[in-house]
């Protein structure tokens, strides 16, 4: 992601993975920013309900659902999805937030997810956000929330079957709710070789 500044804030959209490679474009001791907003975009996350929040059951979930040693050599973010009275839990490299620290010693560093940009109530329809080789996705029905996930994937012919089963298990009527790519999604590669409909937000 290309960054975007006003005249003290940064923002960033960092894929956790290879961070230190889209760090080089950025000066380092940028004094002048006081502000470093970062989007996290990575499959490791949970979405907790707050009646079922704490610290102690958070490391337990995220130990569950990622595996025994996900958290190693990595720090615990949180980000409030008030719609769903829930806290969207994501993992940060601690080597990532050292970068960061080195690069804007003075700013205020803040961490959201990628998700959080797919969570909105559009109902019966699938909400997408790609980038490189990972979808985000979720989709409400009822205006109840069924689906919050990441796929990763290497080709566009997986990424077609994802959203095709996604559609056959949920009963959506691509017709006349086509999948809903939030603003800054990359295109859905041949989504009309493998017929995926789907609209721009």
């Amino acid at each position: 992601m290309e960054p975007t500044n006003s005249a003290e804030t940064l923002h960033l959209r960092l894929n956790a993975e290879n961070f230190r490679e889209q760090l080089l474009a950025h000066p380092k001791k940028d004094i002048r920013i006081k502000a470093v907003q970062i989007e996290i975009s990575n499959e490791h996350f949970l979405l907790i309900p707050k009646t079922f929040d704490s610290p102690i059951y958070r490391l337990g979930f995220l130990e569950k659902a990622l595996g025994e040693h996900a958290l190693v050599g990595k720090e615990i973010q949180q980000q409030a999805i008030s719609a769903e009275d829930a806290n969207l839990v994501f993992l940060v490299p601690s080597d990532l937030k050292d970068h960061i620290s080195a690069y804007f010693p003075y700013a205020k560093i803040s961490y959201t997810h990628t998700l959080a940009s797919c969570l909105q109530r559009n109902d019966q329809q699938l909400t997408l956000f790609i980038e490189g080789k990972l979808a985000f996705a979720s989709l409400y029905q009822g205006n109840k929330l069924q689906l919050a996930n990441a796929y990763p994937f290497e080709s566009s012919i997986e990424l077609a079957f994802y959203l095709q089963s996604i559609r056959d298990a949920f009963s959506l009527n691509w017709t006349l709710y086509p999948p809903l790519l939030v603003s800054g999604s990359e295109e859905i590669a041949d989504a009309s070789l493998y017929q995926i409909p789907y609209v721009q937000s």
